[in-house]
């Protein structure tokens, strides 16, 4: 494979990579309806932690940096209530739609 080649192949991953963000996000806000719902919300929770950390670390690698930084802020708020096995309260429900609605502003506007 030549220079070229693996050029375009990293290009071609990326953009397959961006291409599923925003149904990847769909997934997580569908996650935070079930949680807030109680439909399993403390094995949806610990699932939801997980999608953030994934993106967190993928996003840079994959270069969406902006995306990496929203899911990190919304697993570092998350992380607290899945170590206590607590749920978030009506108010840390609110902080939780904020951060979804700007990780998928940031997975659309790369």
């Amino acid at each position: 494979m030549n220079d070229d080649e693996l050029g375009r192949a990293i290009d071609k991953l990326r953009a397959d990579y961006a291409a599923q963000l925003p149904h990847t996000v769909t997934q997580m806000e569908d996650l935070w309806r079930c949680i807030v719902a109680a439909e399993a919300p403390l094995v949806r929770q610990a699932e939801l932690i997980r999608m953030a950390h994934s993106i967190s670390g993928s996003g840079t690698t994959f270069g969406i940096p902006g995306v990496s930084r929203a899911a990190r802020a919304l697993e570092l708020f998350l992380d607290p209530f899945g170590m206590s096995g607590v749920l978030p309260g009506p108010a840390e429900q609110e902080t939780v739609l904020a951060l979804l609605a700007a990780l998928r502003q940031a997975a659309v506007s790369r």
